[in-house]
């Protein structure tokens, strides 16, 4: 009777230990006199257990599941140059583990292939979150498309990936660039005036092929399509739609617009274009080869040194500023989200409007560009201390914008310099 006993005593105490550790109760109709004592001692194992884990920022259900502490990030450029996320790839990494997560992170350093292999070795770890910064879309097609069948929510970081794997995006708010870039013309223009009448004005678009394009695009016809609608713009190209306006050759398109609409010196009111190496060529073969009389309102989107130094002399009207993105603190969010269970969205950060009247505030007090008395721009702060310089600084401390009349210099270069007298 002895043995019966001691072994009933042994199975209880096995049994009652395997539920904690599998973090299962023992059920309230249970027949054993010590039961409910077990019961409690059993409750209070897992309460433990979760209380531990709700203090490294972790939940129960996300506790429950294999693996679901485990987060690959998987970064386009390189540890040494600090280049990935705008620089706030380490810190992510240890927001991320102050959390209660690990972390398996990987470089890229520029190179499309060596992503895709990261990732497929991030998938075979079982990763349950994977955070892009994507090289090449097309690179990292199969494993994104591997991703999603194994059911790991995609996180797209700082670039877009139009894939169906894909969870969220956390980045620029691209379709904002384009709707400022509509909201300044309808501005510039007055459509919206009272006194606007009956004058039309015309409208054309280069827009790059890339789905950054494809957005600042969307963003801005979504606004000037009322406008087009009522005949305020019209486009005398007739090319409206993303296919016809997109292209890898934005100075070819300007030509042939040119040549075949504008040829006769028929005035451009407007010009659309939607990145900074697009609005550059685009300029560039406008300045050289347009015909007309009046000198079109020119508004890009991205600011990048061409076309900063286009604004600073006077021919671009305005760009969009990319904004700095916290990337540690939203992506740290969208992952509670998806751990959660909670629906998830896209984590938007919008930009700023830059034109000449905000140009020194927003660009060159800032740090990010200089600009020079010639009126040059380069990256970054000026080089030129109050130390070195000589002589009295007393009124040097703020370069100003170089201005130019552009519809008074269409043959000269975008230095101003005309090659043909008045």
């Amino acid at each position: 009777m002895k043995h019966v006993k001691r072994f009933f005593t042994a199975f209880l105490t096995l049994s009652l230990g395997l539920m904690a550790l599998t973090g299962c109760t023992v059920g309230e109709d249970t027949s054993s006199s010590g039961s409910s004592a077990a019961s409690e001692s059993a409750s209070a194992s897992v309460s433990a257990s979760v209380s531990d884990a709700q203090s490294e920022g972790l939940t129960p259900e996300a506790d429950a599941t294999a693996n679901m502490t485990l987060i690959g990030i998987a970064l386009a450029g390189s540890a040494e140059a600090g280049d990935s996320l705008n620089g706030q790839a380490e810190e992510l990494q240890s927001l991320l583990q102050d959390a209660g997560f690990s972390v398996e992170m990987a470089y890229a350093e520029g190179d499309g292939s060596t992503q895709s292999l990261q990732l497929n070795a991030m998938i075979e770890d079982e990763c349950a979150i994977l955070i892009v910064e994507a090289v090449n879309a097309d690179a990292i097609d199969s494993a994104l498309t591997s991703a999603g069948e194994a059911g790991i929510s995609v996180l797209a970081c700082g670039t877009l990936l139009d894939h169906s794997a894909v969870t969220c995006y956390v980045g620029t708010d691209y379709a904002a660039m384009g709707a400022a870039q509509a909201a300044y013309i309808v501005e510039a223009l007055g459509l919206d005036a009272e006194d606007a009448g009956d004058e039309t004005y015309t409208l054309e678009l280069v827009a790059g092929d890339t789905d950054v394009d494809r957005l600042i695009y969307e963003g801005a016809m979504e606004v000037l399509e009322t406008y087009l609608t009522a005949g305020q713009l019209t486009i005398p190209s007739g090319q409206q739609d993303y296919a016809d306006v997109a292209t890898a050759d934005a100075a070819g398109r300007m030509e042939t617009l040119l040549t075949t609409y504008y040829s006769g010196g028929e005035n451009l009111d407007v010009l659309l274009t939607t990145s900074n190496e697009t609005c550059a060529a685009a300029l560039t073969t406008l300045h050289a080869s347009y015909a007309g009389s009046v000198y079109p309102i020119v508004v890009g989107a991205q600011c990048g040194l061409e076309s900063v130094q286009w604004l600073s002399d006077g021919f671009l009207a305005m760009t969009t500023l990319s904004p700095e993105v916290t990337y540690p603190e939203q992506v740290l969010a969208q992952i509670q989200l998806i751990r959660s269970g909670e629906a998830v969205e896209d984590c938007l950060t919008a930009g700023e409007t830059v034109t000449g009247d905000n140009f020194l505030e927003l660009l060159v007090d800032t740090g990010l560009y200089s600009v020079s008395i010639s009126g040059e721009v380069t990256e970054g702060a000026s080089q030129e201390t109050e130390e070195e310089d000589s002589g009295d600084t007393g009124d040097a401390e703020e370069v100003p914008m170089v201005e130019y009349e552009a519809e008074d210099d269409l043959d000269g270069d975008a230095s101003g310099d005309s090659s043909e007298g008045e």
